[in-house]
């Protein structure tokens, strides 16, 4: 049976993240913004506006909570047992910093807003569910958080839900260690660039 949140290797070109689809985004965004400033003094852990050692994009926070994402997307296609584990934890990560940071201004700034309502402490908890920090989550966790964004009625949070499903997913496929640990071919290269272009 199928991981919940692990795509369908028939179908992963369906979900190519294309500058248009981060745009489509913005209404995350807006939520965001006005969360974060009603109740930005409460949470007191706000993402640094300075990208973390070795990435271009991604902040420390942002790296946290892709961490915590990353065995949740993936599933059973990674094996965690691997002695190249943590290294291939750091390629996805890069290859996410990558994707983002191809797009555009307004993208990346959609983008930095949806981080940053995932890194306040109570903005967090509002929206999610999760209440401790993303180092501290449980597989449980994340994967209730993910479930609730991706059934939710709320279309921000659908669309929340895609973007960091997609940003993992591809990210992850787009590896030729990928193709070691779940027998997936690998994508299309027209596929591979048009998530980085």
């Amino acid at each position: 049976m199928p991981h919940p949140h692990q795509p369908d290797t028939g179908s992963l070109a369906k979900v190519a993240l294309s500058r248009r689809s981060f745009l489509r985004f913005s209404a995350i965004g807006t939520t965001a913004v006005v969360s974060t400033g009603v109740i930005g003094s409460l949470t007191a852990c706000s993402n640094s506006p300075t990208a973390a050692k070795g990435f271009t994009f991604l902040r420390d926070g942002d790296l946290l909570l892709f961490r915590a994402l990353i065995p949740v997307v993936v599933g059973d296609a990674m094996q965690t047992d691997s002695h190249n584990h943590q290294a291939l934890i750091i390629n996805i990560l890069q290859r996410v910093d990558g994707a983002c940071a191809a797009l555009g201004n307004h993208a990346q700034n959609e983008i930095h807003k949806l981080l940053d309502l995932l890194d306040g402490r109570i903005t967090r908890w509002l929206t999610t569910g999760v209440s401790s920090k993303w180092e501290a989550a449980t597989h449980g966790d994340v994967s209730d958080f993910l479930i609730r964004w991706r059934d939710s009625s709320i279309s921000p949070f659908n669309a929340g839900y895609r973007v960091l499903s997609k940003l993992v997913a591809v990210s992850y496929y787009s590896l030729p260690e990928s193709k070691v640990y779940s027998g997936y071919p690998g994508p299309m290269a027209a596929m591979y660039h048009v998530v980085n272009a």
